[in-house]
């Protein structure tokens, strides 16, 4: 299967990204929650080799906050890394008093399978700069044979991706898959262990066929009243049920910020 490509937004090959909520709370300071996120813990991550760029997305949903966090890094490797581990070991005092608050949260290492962009963005100094304004996440299980896999990814990118960019604001695409042994790596270490994950038994096991993920960044704002992207988003949802995709789950986040290396 195929890695990211030079017409890409993305800058390495993996990716780690984390979601859910916080606690509903009112004890909760989450302005002060979201100032050590984006100013502190952020800038930290950076600081590890291997960590190129990072993005924090928000929404509200049934009256509770959701995150979505991606970190771009540049292997699966940098994941396990010593570099790495001994941050998540030796949290700061900050992270260890944040961190409890993230509720029920999913931390998912995936490699990247396929990642493209507009043509209008994929040669230049803009290549691999581009980010929108609102990205949706979708995450399902791929069929179980080989063979039907590779026939949904052909699917996303011969007929899901060119259906999208007929519209002027999708700007990029990325099919992701989860990685069971770098996530479960992190996610038993210091800076998570008041932090609820939400696992699978097989992902318990080990035996997780790995779920895979679809990111579709617009240049919309978020909740405009011209927006495609809930409508486009449905749309390559129901589509992939009727690809043999299980299990869909569809969330849109608008961005909060973004730094790189």
């Amino acid at each position: 299967m195929a890695s990211a490509t030079n017409s890409s937004f993305l800058r390495s090959s993996a990716i780690l990204i984390i979601w859910g909520g916080i606690d509903n709370d009112s004890n909760i300071d989450e302005e002060a929650l979201n100032a050590w996120w984006t100013n502190e813990h952020l800038p930290e991550r950076l600081s590890i080799a291997g960590f190129h760029r990072t993005r924090r997305f928000y929404t509200l949903k049934n009256a509770q906050s959701q995150y979505l966090v991606i970190y771009e890094v540049e292997s699966l490797e940098t994941l396990t890394s010593p570099a790495y581990m001994d941050a998540l070991n030796n949290p700061t005092p900050s992270t260890a008093k944040y961190m409890p608050l993230l509720a029920s949260m999913n931390r998912s290492a995936c490699r990247v399978l396929h990642s493209v962009a507009r043509d209008d963005f994929t040669s230049g100094p803009q290549t691999h700069n581009g980010i929108g304004g609102t990205v949706a996440h979708i995450v399902f299980d791929p069929p179980s044979t080989a063979e039907a896999k590779e026939a949904l990814q052909k699917w996303i990118i011969n007929v899901g991706w060119p259906s999208l960019v007929a519209f002027p604001s999708p700007l990029a695409l990325h099919l992701l898959e989860h990685d069971n042994a770098a996530s479960k790596s992190g996610s038993s270490t210091k800076s998570y262990e008041e932090v609820r994950f939400q696992t699978t038994e097989a992902d318990d096991k080990g035996e997780s066929q790995g779920r895979w993920m679809l990111l579709i960044e617009f240049a919309e704002p978020f909740g405009a009243p011209f927006s495609r992207a809930f409508t486009l988003t449905d749309t390559i949802a129901d589509k992939l049920n009727e690809q043999d995709a299980m299990d869909i789950e569809v969330r849109l986040y608008s961005l909060v910020c973004a730094a790189s290396e």
